[in-house]
């Protein structure tokens, strides 16, 4: 269990090289980003005061070497600094977007009937996907790709993107990032019309199974206050409490 709930805390230092995807580990954190997304990845925060300022500058290079705008820094308890010290350096905290459950999942969760799901497999399907999570989200800083720059991002592609379908529409997306540890979820979404139908449980369910396949069967998911109860009746047991604070790169 103690494996998992560092994978929960950060995915970072379990990533494996990919195309498109920015991994840089030190001492005090991690640094995550993958190709044509608006924010880097924060992880593993065990800085000292006195190193707070170097770290500030490495993540904003690093966001200029990702192509990233925007750097998601995840405190938790086992963070040696106060978030008032990182406040005080100049970082943001959106009280919107700032208690997130760090969660995990070790046992199958229900299946759900009725609902097609699969991994998208062509680069409509993905775009579809980009959009509905795009327009689920709707966060004012979240970059709107292009169709080029959505076909850029289908060419560095290599997670598994899941999607639900109901009544013949695309009614819920999700990612995961599979490593030796499990999967880590990112980015489910539903379509507003299609919330409570059980589209989104459908596409945990189908992340779950992909872990089961590759023999690695848990999951773990950093969960906001919209997802965490949903993930909670599905058996998530929340390890660690997030605090996000943001950076935005120089120059933007």
């Amino acid at each position: 269990m103690s494996e998992l709930v560092d994978f929960a805390e950060a995915m970072g230092p379990f990533l494996e090289p990919a195309p498109g995807r920015f991994v840089r580990s030190t001492d005090g954190y991690t640094l995550s980003a993958d190709f044509g997304q608006t924010w880097a990845q924060v992880e593993r925060i065990r800085l000292r005061e006195h190193e707070l300022a170097n770290a500030i500058a490495d993540v904003d290079r690093f966001m200029h070497e990702s192509g990233t705008g925007r750097a998601s820094w995840w405190l938790t308890e086992r963070s040696r600094l106060t978030e008032d010290a990182f406040l005080s350096a100049g970082l943001q905290r959106d009280d919107a977007d700032y208690l997130h459950a760090a969660m995990v999942l070790n046992a199958e969760p229900p299946p759900v009937e009725g609902v097609e799901v699969r991994p998208v497999e062509t680069f409509e399907e993905f775009a579809e996907s980009r959009r509905l999570a795009l327009d689920a989200f709707a966060n004012p800083h979240q970059r709107n790709p292009s169709d080029e720059e959505l076909a850029a991002e289908w060419e560095h592609q290599v997670d598994p993107i899941f999607a639900a379908w109901l009544d013949g529409r695309m009614a819920s997306v999700g990612r995961a990032i599979y490593t030796r540890a499990g999967g880590y979820l990112m980015g489910g979404s539903t379509a507003a019309w299609a919330q409570g139908r059980g589209a989104y449980r459908a596409v945990v369910r189908a992340r779950w199974d992909e872990a089961v396949r590759r023999r690695t069967p848990a999951l773990a998911v950093g969960a906001g206050p919209m997802s965490r109860p949903i993930l909670e009746r599905l058996g998530f047991e929340q390890v660690l409490q997030f605090r996000r604070l943001e950076s935005v790169r120089s120059g933007s």
